[in-house]
C-alpha cells in the first residue's frame, strides 16, 4: 500500500553481494539537477552578457563609422571652399560622437570660417578650458577676435598660442604664429607693438632656412626698422648672394639708411628684368646719382669724400640760380640796395665767399670743411624746395634725397 512504510532491511541481513547505500544517496539525484540548472543559467547570463556587449560595441563602432563619415565629408568640403555645407556635416558627426574634441574644434573653425564668430567662439572657449595650453586653440580664438576687431583679446591669444602646446613642429608652429602676429599688427599700422615680435622673430628664424630670414626682412622692412632689415637680407645673400628678393630688400634698406653706394650695388646685382622694374628702377637710378655726391659716407679717402662735395656744392649753386630766376630775384644781391637779401640771396653770397676754401683741391688737403660743404649744400636744396617746390632734375632729387637724410647719423 502506498501509505505503508518501507521496510528497512538491517545491514546485518542484506546479502553479501549488496553493497551498503549512504543514507544521503536517495537525495543525490536532486541536488545535482538543481547544480545543473543553476549552471546553466549562469552560462546563459554570461553569454547573454556577453551577447549584450558585443552588440552594444558594434552599436557604438557603427555610430563612430557613422561619425568619422560625417567628419570626413566635412573636412572634404573644407577643401574645396564650402564652409557652410562643413558645419553641417561636422554638427552630424557631433550627433554621433558628441565628445569628440577634435570634432568640436573643426566646428568650430568652420563657424568661423563662415562669420559665425560667437559660436565659434562658444566651442573654443569650451575648448580651451579643458586645454588652456593648447596652442592651435589660442590660434583659433586669436583669429576669431582679429575678425571680430577685438585687438586685445586678438594679441593676448596670439602670444597664448606661441607659447602653448604644438604636437607637431612646435618651433616651426610658434613662429609661424609669431609671423601672423607680426603682419596683424603692420595691417593696423601698430609699430609700437609689432617691435618685440618682429625682432623675436629674425632672431628665432632659423639660420638655415632662406624662407623665413627673407619673411622676416621682409616684415622688418615694413616696419621701417631699416638695419634690422638689411640684416636678415644679408643673412640670405650669404648663402645666395644671387636671391633676387634679398637683393630688392637689402637694396631698398640701404636706400633708407642713406647707403646710396651699398643701394646702388644691391640693385645692380639684380636681373635686369628686375632691376628695370618700379620702383626699383628710380631707386636704383638716384642711389647711383646720390653716391656720386654723399661725401658724408664713413671709410671714404680724402679726395673721394673732396670729388662728391665738389659735385654736390655744383647741383646746389645750380638750384639756387634757378629758383632764383624762377621767383624774379638777381643775383648777386646789387650793392645799395635797402631790401634786407632774400634767403637765395644769402645762400648765393655764402656760396661766392667759400668758392676756393671749398675747392676740390683745398678739400682733400682739408677734410674737416667737407662737413660744412656738405651742410651749405643740403641747406641750399632744402631751401630751394621750400620756395621753388619738389626738385625737377635728378640731381636736385638726389641732393634732396640727400639732404631729408643729413639729420640721421651717416651710415654709408
Amino acid at each position: 500500500m502506498a501509505d505503508v512504510e518501507q521496510e528497512t532491511i538491517p545491514p546485518e541481513k542484506r546479502p553479501a553481494n549488496e553493497s551498503p547505500v549512504p543514507e544521503t544517496a536517495a537525495r543525490t539525484p536532486g541536488i545535482y539537477h538543481r547544480e545543473r540548472v543553476l549552471i546553466a543559467c549562469a552560462v546563459l547570463l554570461v553569454a547573454l552578457f556577453a551577447f549584450t556587449a558585443f552588440i552594444a560595441r558594434q552599436y557604438h563602432r557603427m555610430l563612430h563609422r557613422i561619425g568619422d563619415q560625417w567628419y570626413a565629408n566635412g573636412e572634404a568640403a573644407m577643401k574645396a571652399g564650402q564652409t557652410l555645407t562643413a558645419v553641417t556635416d561636422y554638427r552630424n558627426a557631433l550627433v554621433y560622437k558628441p565628445d569628440d574634441e577634435g570634432f568640436q574644434f573643426h566646428l568650430a573653425l568652420a563657424l568661423a570660417g563662415a562669420g559665425k564668430e560667437d559660436e565659434a567662439r562658444s566651442y573654443l572657449t569650451t575648448l580651451l578650458t579643458e586645454s588652456p595650453g593648447s596652442g592651435p586653440v589660442n590660434l583659433a580664438l586669436a583669429r576669431v577676435a582679429a575678425n571680430s576687431k577685438d585687438s586685445s583679446d586678438a594679441i593676448r591669444y596670439y602670444h597664448s598660442a606661441i607659447y602653448g602646446v604644438w604636437n607637431n613642429d612646435p618651433l616651426r608652429q610658434r613662429w609661424e604664429v609669431r609671423r601672423e602676429l607680426s603682419e596683424y599688427l603692420l595691417d593696423r599700422n601698430d609699430l609700437r607693438d609689432a617691435e618685440p615680435d618682429l625682432i623675436a622673430l629674425a632672431q628665432e628664424a632659423p639660420p638655415n632656412d632662406l624662407g623665413s630670414q627673407r619673411i622676416a626682412g621682409d616684415l622688418l622692412l615694413r616696419a621701417n626698422f631699416w638695419s634690422r632689415a638689411l640684416a636678415a637680407y644679408r643673412a640670405v645673400l650669404a648663402a645666395n648672394h644671387r636671391d633676387p628678393d634679398a637683393l630688392a630688400g637689402a637694396g631698398r634698406a640701404a636706400f633708407e639708411l642713406a647707403m646710396y653706394s651699398d643701394a646702388a650695388d644691391y640693385f645692380r646685382r639684380l636681373p635686369p628684368r628686375n632691376r628695370a622694374a618700379p620702383p626699383i628702377a628710380d631707386d636704383f637710378t638716384l642711389s647711383q646719382e646720390a653716391a656720386t655726391m654723399n661725401a658724408l659716407r664713413l671709410g671714404l679717402r680724402a679726395s673721394e669724400a673732396a670729388r662728391r662735395a665738389v659735385r654736390a656744392l655744383a647741383v646746389a649753386e645750380s638750384r639756387i640760380s634757378g629758383c632764383a630766376k624762377q621767383r624774379g630775384e638777381e643775383l648777386p644781391v646789387r650793392p645799395n640796395v635797402a631790401t634786407p637779401p632774400t634767403s637765395l640771396q644769402k645762400l648765393y653770397s655764402t656760396g661766392i665767399q667759400n668758392r676756393r676754401l671749398w675747392s676740390e683741391v683745398n678739400l682733400a688737403h682739408h677734410p674737416d670743411q667737407v662737413v660744412a660743404a656738405m651742410t651749405f649744400a643740403v641747406q641750399a636744396e632744402s631751401v630751394g624746395t621750400a620756395e621753388c617746390g619738389p626738385p625737377q632734375t635728378l640731381a636736385d632729387r638726389a641732393l634732396s634725397l640727400i639732404a631729408s637724410s643729413a639729420a640721421r647719423p651717416p651710415s654709408e
